[in-house]
């Protein structure tokens, strides 16, 4: 999985690894969330994409898919 700004800040790294019994977005983030506690309170503000499009927690993760966690950004 990808990390960007602020996430990358928070794991040290540009990317990890993880894995998920059932591979969807949602048990993603869970698993991410289990893996890393630096990265687990912004996980509630984030979202992922899988190959360059934002997804639902139900969506399939498959292999060779490029995932990507988006942190919610504000400003103008």
């Amino acid at each position: 999985m990808l990390l960007f700004g602020p996430q990358a800040a928070l794991a040290g790294e540009r990317e990890i690894i993880v894995t998920a019994e059932e591979p969807t977005a949602g048990r993603v983030l869970e698993a991410l969330a289990q893996a890393s506690e630096t990265l687990a309170p912004s996980l509630a503000a984030s979202r992922l994409a899988v190959n360059h499009k934002f997804v639902g927690d139900e969506h399939p993760i498959r292999p060779g898919d490029e995932v990507a966690l988006i942190g919610m950004v504000s400003g103008g």
